[in-house]
């Protein structure tokens, strides 16, 4: 046993190598890539299996089916991951599970990098399987590892709910010295249990309704769902990180509050009816939806109906972005919670100075015009907005779909789909070839800049690369676009600008599917020679057009252009300047 300052996610990695994973399997996403990054480092010492796979779909799959050999498996996903996976998610609660399969999820109060706040604990009720919340980065840890033998236990996957306050978090950790072993099981066939036929699934639903007394009786011998001062009259329940700040509050203030932590779903009923029977009044705090709210709800209403509840559902507690210590303060002292204590400096979101995805905007405005319409997708390019080439931006894969529709009946205006190179091979495909075969009208741009930039550079099909490093095949995009198919595929490179408005001039007035594949690797995949550029004030008209790629790195100092440090190299500046103004810096 020993201690490590570990972000959270890292430590949802060692808590799943403690728990004796046997197979991990994610997609990439804010906030929740860490934790596979982590396991595959943690991998080359204890030998168990790391995967990035093509979509959360595909990953729940292959985790589901490690456990059915009798192997425990994780999935890693963010929250609106699991509306991929939920096809597989859902099914796999009647089939049930052989070896534990832990299901992590990363959710996202406020969006800090997502499209929705989605709570993913709606999901782990639908399901009707059990579902965790860490309120501690040691919880986490624990919780994880704990987590594949309740799911042994109860022949059903469980889900563990992190936020992105605990996911990137930093703590001591206290770590178990790691016994790591593996099992020696196989795949029975049970094709009664697992062919969910509608025969099938109709008894397997039964099974399921059956098992819910059992997890019931599971989630009251959980230490975690805790209480303290129980005997007072005024109560606080909450969970996960709400957890923290109040616990702060209250310590601070010395505030004369019952309090319990709540850490499953389903409630610890019997926990929470001893709780709840002698309060008058009851503040519930918790991140996104008032889940645990609505079920104590119920439990009050048979137990102590005259209980004053004051949360989300009442309206004195925001329904929208994160908790916080402010937050939770203003309500428990009666101040509105709207606004915090300190408004932070807000800094807005810009593409890296050299971002390829900059070329490819400026040249498709500048072929297409602005009036173009550009239906848009998830990762950095979705920075487009900002100079109009990002138009809409909807789920995984959903701009080539959306610009079909739109394409439909928008005639006269040009419809640009823009896709990235991981974002195609996650849920793009299915899309492209759904345009093609219904005879599409429309342009789909795919920026492959080489990686998935926006998670953290992990590698994908396209690249030629696993998870581990090793060598793979490399799926061309442009022959797969072709099989799909396109009736045109085009190759440019989104630095050379002059060159590439003439390869797209000749694909504008064609009709049908047309895919534009951007490719130039990311400025952090492969780095520039080290060349820098800077402005000639003598020549330099101040005309502005050097700013219409929006590069961070270029900016107008007494009406004339300048270029900081930050500048990558990349030439795009120069070789748009009418003037000759930009010149490599010798």
């Amino acid at each position: 046993m020993y201690k490590k300052y570990l972000l959270g996610n890292e430590a949802i990695a060692y808590g799943l190598v403690e728990g004796n994973i046997e197979a991990s399997f994610a997609y990439p996403g804010t906030p929740s890539s860490e934790i596979t990054e982590k396991l595959i480092e943690l991998s080359r010492i204890y030998g168990f299996y790391v995967e990035w796979s093509i979509n959360e779909k595909v990953a729940y799959e292959n985790a589901y089916g490690v456990s059915l050999t009798g192997r425990r498996a994780a999935v890693i996903m963010k929250h609106v991951g699991l509306n991929v996976a939920s096809d597989a998610f859902i099914t796999s609660a009647y089939t049930g599970v052989i070896g534990g399969l832990v299901i992590i999820i990363a959710d996202d109060p406020y969006a800090h990098s997502s499209q929705n706040e989605q709570d993913s604990r709606r999901y782990a009720v639908m399901a009707k399987i059990p579902c965790l919340e860490p309120s501690s980065i040691q919880e986490a840890k624990d919780m994880v590892s704990f987590a594949f033998s309740l799911s042994e236990r109860a022949g059903l996957p469980v889900l563990v709910r992190s936020v992105t306050r605990l996911s990137h978090s930093r703590a001591d950790v206290v770590l178990q010295d790691i016994k790591y072993s593996k099992r020696d099981t196989s795949f029975k066939k049970t094709p009664e249990r697992f062919v969910m036929v509608p025969a099938n699934a109709r008894k397997s639903l039964k099974i399921l309704n059956e098992k819910q007394k059992d997890i019931k009786e599971y989630v009251e011998e959980l230490l975690w769902n805790e209480a303290e001062d129980t005997s007072l009259e005024i109560g606080i329940i909450t969970a996960g990180i709400s957890f923290q700040y109040t616990k702060e509050i209250k310590e601070n203030h010395n505030l004369p509050f019952a309090l319990f932590k709540v850490s499953s779903l389903p409630l610890p009923y019997k926990k929470i009816t001893s709780f709840i029977k002698n309060k008058k009044k009851l503040f519930i705090f918790e991140e996104g939806d008032p889940v645990i709210e609505e079920q104590v709800y119920l439990i009050a209403k048979s137990i102590n109906p005259s209980i004053e509840i004051i949360g989300k559902i009442s309206g004195e507690v925001q329904t929208e972005g994160e908790m916080s210590v402010e937050v939770i303060d203003m309500v428990l002292n009666g101040k509105s919670p709207q606004k915090p204590f300190h408004s932070l400096p807000k800094r807005m979101p810009v593409l890296c100075p050299g971002c390829p995805h900059s070329g490819s905007f400026y040249i498709l405005k500048k072929v297409f015009g602005k009036d173009a319409i550009f239906p848009g997708d998830i990762g950095c390019y979705t920075l487009g907005i900002l100079s109009g080439t990002i138009d809409t931006c909807l789920c995984m894969g959903a701009g080539i779909g959306t610009g079909s529709g739109i394409a439909r009946f928008e005639k006269q205006r040009p419809v640009l789909s823009i896709i990235g190179d991981s974002t195609f091979f996650h849920a793009g495909i299915p899309e492209l070839i759904n345009a093609c075969y219904n005879s599409a009208n429309q342009v789909i741009v795919i920026l492959d800049n080489r990686t998935t930039a926006m998670t953290g550079h992990q590698p994908h099909p396209g690249v030629g690369i696993t998870a581990s490093g090793e060598k793979t095949i490399d799926i061309n995009i442009e022959k797969l676009a072709s099989i799909c198919g396109a009736e045109k595929v085009v190759v440019i490179d989104p630095y050379r600008i002059k060159e590439s408005i003439k390869i797209l001039k000749e694909i504008k007035d064609m009709k049908g599917v047309r895919v534009i594949v951007a490719k130039r690797p990311c400025i952090f995949v492969e780095k520039q020679d080290g060349t820098k550029f800077k402005v000639d004030s003598e020549k330099c008209k101040g005309c502005k057009l050097c700013l219409e790629i929006m590069c961070p790195a270029i900016c107008l100092t007494n009406g004339k252009a300048e270029i900081s440090v930050y500048c990558n190299g990349c030439g795009i500046c120069e070789e748009i300047c009418p003037y000759g103004a930009i010149k490599k810096d010798e």
